[in-house]
């Protein structure tokens, strides 16, 4: 219990206040962390770790022990998001983190009344970022989905008001019908 409440001294002396582990923590070992209000979360993914490093700053530290035997723990390790908290979205706790300072990417919650929906929406929002993503490349946009019928349709009803006879109700009832 004194190795561990002497490494987890080391944690929490170079400034650290969220701790995310890949393994268990004792819970001896969180009792340390709650007393210093230090949020530590254990069992977290390997690649959640990962993103979550790149994305604050952050190094992962497999030991504590340095090439001479010692252990320390360096705060050129930590890195920096503006906010970590937890909320409850659905039936499950999520923890966030936002403002880090080296963000590539968000994170987009879908909810919906069955898994059927919620791969439709899926689907739809992929296409969608996907179409961002090309315009994005090549700066360059293509009308489609029915612009040339609405374009005719405003340069019709334009030119129908124009017309003073009979031709006027034909051409705005085509229109219309675009």
């Amino acid at each position: 219990m004194d190795v561990t409440r002497e490494r987890v001294k080391k944690i929490i002396d170079s400034g650290a206040n969220v701790i995310l582990c890949s393994k268990g923590i004792d819970d001896f070992a969180l009792k340390y962390f709650v007393e210093a209000n230090a949020i530590a979360i254990r069992r977290v993914k390997k690649g959640d770790l990962r993103r979550i490093a790149n994305s604050s700053g952050a190094k992962i530290v497999i030991s504590l022990a340095d090439f001479e035997g010692e252990e320390k723990f360096d705060s050129s390790f930590l890195g920096n998001a503006d906010r970590v908290y937890e909320s409850k979205v659905g039936d499950w706790d999520y923890t966030f983190f936002e403002g880090m300072k080296a963000t590539k990417g968000q994170t987009i919650i879908l909810r919906g009344a069955n898994d059927y929906f919620l791969e439709e929406i899926e689907r739809s929002l992929h296409d969608s970022l996907c179409v961002v993503k090309r315009v994005l490349e090549s700066n360059a946009v293509v009308a489609g989905g029915g612009a040339v019928e609405v374009a005719l349709s405003i340069f019709l009803d334009d030119f129908a008001r124009t017309l003073g006879s009979r031709e006027q109700l034909a051409i705005a009832e085509f229109s219309e019908a675009l």
